[in-house]
């Protein structure tokens, strides 16, 4: 009885040690595992930003001295009526031209009071003098 008690002993001992060695071993074949795919994810991703920065600087060069066009029509509709710039030279000289009728317009009007104004000024001006002129033959 004593002989299988520390035969047990024995036994258990032996086990308890063989499973953490295996644990051990297993676990650093699993941990080794596990740092060499952090390491290929770490090396893939940082190579996938690096390049994701080369082109975002190349695509920033390229607005720079390639700014993109704005008008989205087809080139042969953009052109056809002359194009944009045409219809704003246009607009800009039809735009100056009613700004210069206007302000002739305002002119002859502002013309127009003046000598109206002048016109009573000087028809006061020679009713008092008349009617001065007759107090003094009075």
């Amino acid at each position: 009885m004593e002989r299988f008690r520390k035969v047990s002993i024995l036994l258990i001992f032996w086990f308890v040690t063989f499973s953490f060695a295996t644990i051990h071993t297993y676990g650093d074949a699993t941990q080794k595992n596990v740092q060499q795919q952090e390491t290929y994810s770490t090396l893939v991703t940082s190579s996938l930003r690096y390049w994701d920065n080369v082109k975002s600087y190349i695509n920033q060069l390229q607005l720079k001295f390639f700014p993109p066009d704005l008008d989205f029509r087809s080139k042969e509709v953009a052109y056809a009526d002359g194009g944009a710039t045409e219809r704003v030279k246009e607009a800009a000289q039809k735009s100056f031209g009613k700004s210069k009728e206007t302000v002739e317009e305002t002119a002859k009007s502002a013309a127009k009071v003046v000598e109206q104004t002048v016109h009573k000024t000087v028809e006061k001006v020679r009713g008092s003098a008349s009617s001065g002129h007759d107090r003094d033959e009075l």
